[in-house]
């Protein structure tokens, strides 16, 4: 009830301001004059879609105007089925506009509402993606690098020039909501834990292994969902990443490709290649990428014994190695003109390799011991996956109403391994030791998901949309851990059983949704309930009985949306979310880290329960945008990893249901052009974390202000040169056991397009004046911890991309334009 509560309160506080601004139009006197003569009983309709693609563009915005004197009479935004409805208009001649970020605006003119014509039906307006072509030239008019829809942020790649080259994770460095550590890790408003999907469907790899997978040439736009709606599963404390890959829309064969390199052994490639007729679209792609880092860290490591502390003082310098290769195809067949078989897969491989070599000092004061060593530590993690994906769609009619059923199966195969040898040394790193302690660990993995689902679709009257659907998740997982030490008077392998292992996991969720949208007056509002059950067993080889959990669950959503005046508009959101416990964390058998590190997982941990709230607001500028998202999140029984000194100065690191965090933030982002040649994007995001749990029985409450902030700025230059320059910077934070440092990045691109934008080359430099560094803290009792971690840097890439045939839009025909002439004056 409490949850329902502050979701009603959020809808009566939208409600109200939204009512005082909307009323305020009516207490302009210009407006009282042009009314009071005239009855308010017409009505105008209409549906606007995006032309060729033919799919509804919900929230755009109308507006309608008085012809004799451009006055603005009402406006109102697009419905979930991309309909809208304009009432009590007064009689007269009008004009009407449809406008949408990343569209071009569309006119409708003679418009009239008379006493015999009181309702005024338009049909369809179909909107221009932003990009024309005229007489064999082509004239661009881009999308915006950001757009906002009522429950998501939309990311158009193409017009992130830092991308060429990168992974989906050099995308993200430049969006709101986003932060990527120096090691390329993301997080989703200060959390990594968050859900990736491709094209909308579960990606086979998880997390930052997806996103470090997928290459930006491939990726045509990224949908950041921070708040989703019932529809969408529940997981993930940060929300949804969707990743909708390019597939053209224009017959004929067509396709891109691109390749890559970089300093330090960094190449990708990949290609897309698209043949589409009447009844068939047929794409096959592949990817492949190797890309070499080196990096340094340098820790100090404390510990305390009655009268007696204990240093360790560790230096290591290494590499990381990241590949993958991924071979995709897929048909869609047009079985009638309103159902549609698809039938789409993938398969490929991927790796990671560290190779580090640690120096340490070991020892105590006051003075008892004074030790050198020197370690060596290789690990290899690859593996292989496959999918398949079989999707069905009919549609009724042209309004939405349809129904989508899918049926989707992947497997993972993991081989894991790491060596590590550990020799005595002088104070020189001489090796004293012929012998060195040599251990060798492997882990080998099977992955299997299944899912079945299907959805349905019904608009409900002019603007509303009831949408419905169930859906069945069936995982399996088996993993063994095998721990060897080496003898070296037999020259062979010994297997510790104190550390070897075997895991079975499964987990099987079934669930079902509704959710129901609509459009009151100038408010758009969505509620959804999702209902969960979810049956999960942990088996252990080393354990008597099996971990078991049987629980429903529900999530309820909510989002509302106020088109204004003056193109403005306020919107509100509420969502539950879980973020369920992986197999690690759930593993109670002790896994080997290094000779100071030892991993126990927790069979008894609970799901983290999400509550997470938003209200924004945006104001159109012909075509720039600001905005202002204030949310507030409030997780309970927050996974919290947990490190303990053992007797023997080991290092315990295990998982328990310790805390409950408290974010309360704001973001803000501008996105301003400027001139035709000069574009600003600029995002800030600050927000107050507040910790609060028990450790060691003891109340531990933490609490800081973390800001982060992004500026990037685009200069177009003649003969088809561009520039971007981007700064990021990413601000300190706390732990439950010890804080991180802030540090600030700028990035720097140029782009080149020939051959009427069917090749560019693009060179691109990351962190060129070699500012990321990682620097944390941690401290307990009897423990504290520094360490720093530093990449190499700066990195330079250039990136080589070819369009074959028409994969953009087709010219047009319509002669030269006064557009045209402007974009030649204004190049800078």
């Amino acid at each position: 009830m409490k949850i329902l509560s502050n979701a009603f309160l959020i809808s009566i506080v939208i409600v109200l301001l939204t009512g005082f601004v909307y009323s305020s139009y009516g207490q302009d006197p210009q407006r009282k004059r042009d009314f009071s003569n005239m009855p308010a009983e017409g009505m105008i309709s209409g549906r606007v879609i995006e032309k060729g693609l033919q799919g509804p563009v919900e929230y755009a915005n109308i507006v309608l105007y008085r012809t004799k004197d451009s006055s603005l009479v009402t406006g109102t935004v697009t419905g979930p089925g991309g309909s809208f409805k304009l009432e009590k208009v007064p009689y007269g001649h009008f004009y009407l506009t449809a406008n949408f970020i990343g569209y071009e605006k569309t006119w409708i003119s003679d418009i009239k509402i008379t006493p015999k014509n009181k309702q005024f039906t338009i049909g369809e307006i179909q909107l221009t993606a932003a990009s024309t072509n005229i007489d064999g030239v082509e004239i661009i008019a881009e999308k915006a690098h950001v757009e906002f829809r009522i429950d998501k942020k939309v990311i158009n790649v193409s017009q992130d020039i830092m991308a060429s080259g990168a992974s989906a994770v050099g995308v993200l460095e430049n969006v709101p909501s986003i932060d990527v550590d120096i090691e390329g890790n993301v997080s989703l408003r200060g959390t990594s834990n968050f859900q990736v999907l491709i094209d909308g469907r579960p990606s086979v790899l998880e997390g930052n292994d997806a996103l470090q997978q997928t290459p930006a040439s491939i990726i045509d736009r990224i949908e950041i969902i921070t708040n989703p709606s019932a529809k969408y599963d529940p997981d993930g404390v940060g929300g949804i990443l969707n990743i909708i890959l390019k597939k053209q829309q224009k017959p004929g064969v067509n396709g891109i490709v691109n390749v890559s390199a970089g300093s330090g052994n960094k190449y990708k490639a990949d290609a897309l290649l698209n043949y589409r007729s009447k009844k068939i679209n047929l794409f096959v792609g592949f990817d492949f990428n190797e890309r070499r880092f080196t990096m340094e860290s340098n820790s100090v490591n404390e510990t305390y014994r009655l009268d007696t502390t204990n240093y360790r003082i560790s230096d290591m310098a290494g590499n990381r190695d990241r590949q993958g290769y991924g071979i995709k195809g897929g048909l869609d067949y047009y079985l009638t003109e309103r159902s549609t078989l698809t039938i789409s897969g993938k398969y490929g491989g991927y790796g990671f390799e560290r190779d580090n070599t640690t120096f340490r000092h070991i020892y105590t004061e006051p003075i008892t011991t004074n030790d050198y060593s020197k370690s060596l530590n290789t690990l290899s993690r690859d593996g292989t996956y496959h999918n398949l994906t079989i999707n069905y769609q009919q549609l009724f009619d042209d309004n939405g109403h349809q129904v989508e059923a899918m049926v989707y199966y992947s497997k993972r195969i993991s081989d894991n391994w790491e060596d590590q040898q550990n020799f005595i040394t002088d104070a020189e790193w001489n090796n004293i030791d012929d012998f060195p302690e040599t251990i060798q660990t492997t882990e080998d993995g099977t992955t299997d998901e299944f899912r079945i689902k299907a959805d349905y679709t019904r608009p409900t009257g002019e603007d509303g949309l009831f949408e419905a659907g169930y859906q069945s998740r069936l995982r399996f997982e088996n993993g063994t851990y095998l721990y060897q030490d080496y003898d070296h008077s037999t020259g062979g392998w010994i297997e510790n059983d104190q550390y070897s292992n075997e895991m079975d996991f499964k987990r099987n969720i079934h669930s079902v949704y509704a959710t129901y949208g609509n459009q009151w007056k100038f408010l758009g509002y969505k509620f959804g309930l999702r209902g969960e059950y979810t049956d999960r067993e942990i088996k252990n080889v080393n354990t008597e009985y099996a971990f078991v959990i049987n629980r429903f669950d529900y999530f309820p959503s909510m989002h509302l949306s106020a088109q204004l005046m003056n193109d403005n508009q306020v919107f509100a959101s509420y969502s539950r979310r879980i973020d369920r416990p992986r197999g690690r964390e759930l593993d109670p058998f002790p896994n080997y880290m290094d000779p100071y590190n030892i991993r126990v997982g927790n069979p008894e941990l609970e799901p983290e329960y999400i509550d997470s709230y938003e209200l924004g607001y945006q104001k159109l500028l012909n075509k720039s945008f600001l905005s202002l998202e204030g949310y507030y999140r409030i997780n309970k029984n927050k996974i919290t990893r947990i490190i303990t000194l053992l007797e023997d100065g080991t290092f315990l690191h295990t998982y328990q249901n310790l805390n409950k965090d408290y974010s309360l933030g704001m973001e803000m982002m501008a996105n301003l052009s400027l001139t035709k040649w000069f574009m600003v994007n600029a995002s800030a995001n600050i927000f107050d974390y507040r910790l609060e749990g028990t450790l060691e029985d003891e109340d531990i409450v933490k609490s800081s202000t973390n800001w982060s902030g992004k500026l990037n700025t685009t200069l177009k230059f003649k003969y088809d040169f561009r520039v971007q320059i981007s700064g990021i910077y990413r601000g300190p934070s706390v732990t439950v056991q010890g804080e991180r440092e802030g540090y600030f990045v700028t990035n720097f691109a140029l782009r080149k397009d020939f051959f009427e934008h069917k090749f560019n080359a693009t060179l691109s430099v990351r962190d060129m004046f070699k500012t990321a560094k990682y620097e944390s803290t941690s401290s307990g009792s009897d423990f504290y911890s520094y360490s720093t971690f530093v990449r190499e840097a700066p990195v330079i890439t250039l990136n080589l991309s070819y369009v074959i045939n028409n994969y953009k839009k087709q010219k047009g025909n319509n002669g030269q334009s006064r557009d045209m002439e402007e974009d030649m004056e204004d190049d800078f």
